[in-house]
Formats: C-alpha cells, structure tokens, sequence
C-alpha cells in the first residue's frame, strides 16, 4: 500500500504504507487510510509526532520491502517531510490529509 499526504501549498508526499501508517499512530490519529487533520488540530498532532519520535530509538527503522530487495530506513528519517508539511500547515493553518 502507498499513503500520500497533502496539504494546500505543500508538494505531496508519498510513503510506503506501513511507514506511513505509523507515523500518523504517533501523530495521535487513528491508522487508516484515508484520513485527515484539521487545521485546528494540526498543531497538537506536530508535538505529538516530534514527542512520539523523541522516545524512539535512532536506529529503530521501519524496513520496506521494495521487490526483491529490504531497504531499511529509520522512522526518524522518513518523518522528516511530513513534520516539514506539519509545521508549514500549522503556521499557514491548512488542513493536512491523506489517501
């Protein structure tokens, strides 16, 4: 499964479903696709997400198979768009969804 995310004056961001999946539990919502984020909310949902990664190790890592080969990249590294897209949608006040 792939997950995108949008909001208005941000490019899309597209994830890997379980990568994604788990960065929007940590975001305090519920795991489902689709879904969204009120412009209200959206500054509760950014420190919920930076506080949950926070308490993560650095070198947890959400593994992707992609084909034959695993990938492995950290949590950490694959929040940073969507906490760049949190942070412009919480100063512009824009909604954040995904699909």
């Amino acid at each position: 499964m792939i997950v995108t995310f949008h909001s208005k004056d941000y490019y899309p961001i597209t994830m890997f479903g379980e990568a994604a999946l788990q960065l929007i539990e940590k975001m305090g919502c519920t795991p489902k696709v689709p879904g969204a984020i009120y412009a209200e909310d959206v500054p509760q949902a950014l420190w919920q997400l930076q506080q949950n990664l926070e308490d993560l190790p650095q070198d947890l890592t959400a593994t992707v198979a992609a084909e034959a080969a695993e990938a492995q990249v950290s949590l950490h590294t694959r929040a940073v768009p969507l906490l760049e897209m949190l942070r412009g949608a919480a100063k512009k006040q824009h909604n954040i969804s995904w699909d």
